[in-house]
Parts: C-alpha cells; structure tokens; sequence
C-alpha cells in the first residue's frame, strides 16, 4: 500500500497546463513545446519571489529559482484548474501535456510544499532563513563558495509556499522541476487541448511532417472529456502502436 503505483488514489501522472501569453495563445504555445520539446522555466512561484526579485541577484541566480510547475490531478478533473472563474493570477488554459508521474520523480520534480503559517511566526522564521543563507550573496558562483549544497538551497527555496484562508492552494496537488523541463515524444503520456481533431490540424499546418507522425502516435484528449473517453482514447492509442 506504500508504493504510489499500485494505490488507486493517487494519479499516475503529472499535467503541465500552458497558458496565452502577450502575443501567443496557449494552443500555440502548446505547439512551441511541441516543436523544442522542451517546457521553459519562465518564473518563481515561490513564497520569496519579492526578495529574489528585490536582492540585487544575478540573472544566474535569479533564474536558479524558476520552475516548471505540473499538477497531480486527475485527468478527469484538470478541467477545473482551467474554469474561467478560477480564483488564481496566473490563467491557465485547457492545452498542456501528460507525463508520467514516476519519470518526472526520476527527473527531480517534486511536490510544492504549502505550509499553513496562520496562528504562527512560520512566514517570517522562513523569510529571515532565506536572508540569512543570501546575505551578501548576489551570485551564484558566490552561494557555491559559502555552501557546499548550493543547489539543494535554490532548489528548495524554490518549491516552499505558505497557504492561507484566502490563497490555499494546495488542492491543485502542484508540482515543480527545477529548470527548463526537456522531454522526448516517447515521455508525453497525453497531449490536452479543447479540440483534439482541430489541433492535431494545425499540428500539420506548423509542424514538420516527421513531428507530425510522431504527434499522431500521442493519445490526444480533451480536458472535457470523462474518465472513461480518456481511458478509451489511450487504450487506442496503445492498440495502434502493439498493431
């Protein structure tokens, strides 16, 4: 009962939702990623965002701490994590990729940590500790020179939020990878998107002909889906590929 593959309540897999950014939409961002098959780590989610953007860090050291962030829920239900009335800044849209969760453990994703500070001086016990491990440090070739676990710090720092009545959450079963997640069409479990005929479409239109192939041999869902149309489309996916 302790090993996560054989409990039934606990998913398989991790998703990365993507969103529209400026100038791209989430379909098409979703197509970028396909293309570079590779996620960027385009920000911290952390609970010291501020101080890292307010200390003085180099590029290099502010970068340490960005993430790609996943969620554990199940793929029957990533559809809430994309409501337009979901209470969150950052809006994340119906398209995104499925992984499974035991690679992503062997690629050193981990799970966010949400703590609840409320009743306690936890927020500022962990923020004086961030300001004793970087005082007078604004580099990271600095950091090395002062820790021998440099990168367990970052990486550490970088997976740690606090929750509260208002912003909890810890429901959404977050994940982190340290970095820009790079993966192999083998690693893609899913593809999630609103229209899986209309995308695999425009797949063709911007993709090269060889992607495509690859593309076509990925279950691809739709986040409305139910369990069991999810489970149908990759049971057929599977059939194809033993065929």
């Amino acid at each position: 009962m302790s090993d996560p593959r054989y409990r039934s309540d606990i998913s398989k897999f991790l998703v990365h939702l993507t969103r529209n950014t400026r100038k791209v939409s989430a379909e098409d961002n979703l197509i970028n990623m396909l293309q570079s098959k590779t996620i960027e780590a385009r920000n911290h989610h952390c609970l010291f965002s501020p101080k890292i953007n307010a200390m003085g860090f180099t590029q290099k050291l502010r970068n340490a701490f960005k993430t790609v962030c996943f969620t554990e829920a199940p793929l029957n239900q990533i559809y809430k994590l994309a409501a337009e009335d979901f209470p969150r800044r950052i809006k994340l849209q119906p398209h995104g990729l499925v992984f499974w969760r035991d690679e992503m453990l062997n690629s050193g994703a981990n799970p966010a940590i949400y703590l609840n500070a409320d009743g306690t001086s936890l927020r500022e016990y962990l923020l004086s500790e961030f300001d004793r491990h970087f005082e007078g440090i604004n580099s990271m070739s600095k950091l090395k020179q002062h820790e021998d676990n440099y990168k367990e710090i970052v990486h550490y720092y970088s997976l740690v939020n606090l929750m509260s009545g208002r912003h909890d959450f810890s429901w959404e079963r977050e994940w982190r990878h340290s970095g820009d997640f790079k993966f192999k069409y083998s690693d893609v479990v899913a593809i999630v998107t609103e229209n899986p005929e209309k995308f695999l479409r425009k797949c063709e239109k911007q993709l090269s002909t060889r992607r495509v192939n690859f593309i076509k041999r990925i279950p691809i869902i739709s986040a409305d889906w139910s369990y069991e149309d999810v489970v149908e489309e990759m049971a057929m996916k599977i059939w194809e590929k033993n065929a």
